[in-house]
């Protein structure tokens, strides 16, 4: 899958935003591993993560597409 959460973890430092933090507020431990290694969350978290951080879904993630071997 293309999705990268580099947004998010620019975001974080901007905004002084540790992952410690996000667990503190509720996000699980594996939730959080996956969003560190650019893995699939779901859309709850994805809105749960815009209400910690106050910030819109396009400020966590964008799309990269995957180069394609010819």
């Amino acid at each position: 899958m293309g999705i990268s959460f580099d947004p998010m973890r620019e975001w974080m430092k901007k905004q002084h935003i540790s992952f410690y933090r996000l667990a503190n507020e509720g996000i699980d431990a594996q939730t959080l591993q996956r969003l560190r290694h650019d893995r699939p969350v779901t859309t709850e978290t994805i809105g749960k993560l815009c209400e910690i951080m106050q910030c819109q879904p396009g400020d966590l993630m964008e799309y990269r597409p995957e180069a394609k071997d010819s």
